[in-house]
């Protein structure tokens, strides 16, 4: 009986292990695809005056899951005469970023409107920012690792006591 509380216990933590690491891997994923696209987006705005929908598409062709959705959401939604604004605002929702990445990526809709230098800085400034992103994730996951070494390590210890 303790045999089979102690497995349970320690498959429950490598699982829970696997999906934070899974999940952090997709949020990476997803801010560095963006972040690419944004700086692409910019300057493919500045180089080649080509339609937004065509471009966000190729855009979407480069990217991962998550950030390829995100793309295609908002070309889809231009192509059946969507708002671009409102159609960036709703897809924001749809990438697996932090509430506040997703209010810069939000943000980026407002500023598609106006004039080429403008969007250009707009775009750039969201990329940088979600590349900001990216780092503050991998300095932070030096501190989760250790913390997940300290439970790992307290796991351990009370599969022992468990054990005898």
């Amino acid at each position: 009986m303790r045999l089979a509380g102690a497995a349970c216990i320690l498959a429950g933590a490598v699982l829970w292990r696997r999906t934070l690491a899974r999940e952090r891997g997709r949020r990476r994923a997803a801010l560095w695809d963006l972040s690419r696209a944004l700086r692409r987006l910019g300057e493919e705005v500045r180089l080649a005056r080509r339609p937004l929908p065509g471009l966000l598409s190729e855009l979407a062709e480069a990217c991962g899951e998550d950030a390829g959705q995100f793309l295609r959401d908002v070309a889809a939604s231009l192509r059946g005469d969507g708002d671009l604004e409102t159609a960036w605002r709703e897809a924001a929702d749809g990438p697996p970023l932090s509430e506040q990445e997703r209010q810069v990526l939000a943000s980026v809709g407002s500023e598609l409107r106006g004039d080429e230098e403008r969007l250009r800085r707009a775009v750039l400034a969201a990329a940088e920012r979600l590349e900001e992103g990216v780092r503050d994730l991998d300095a932070g996951e030096r501190d989760v690792g250790r913390r997940e070494a300290a439970l790992a390590f307290s796991a351990a210890a009370l599969l022992i006591v468990l054990l005898y």
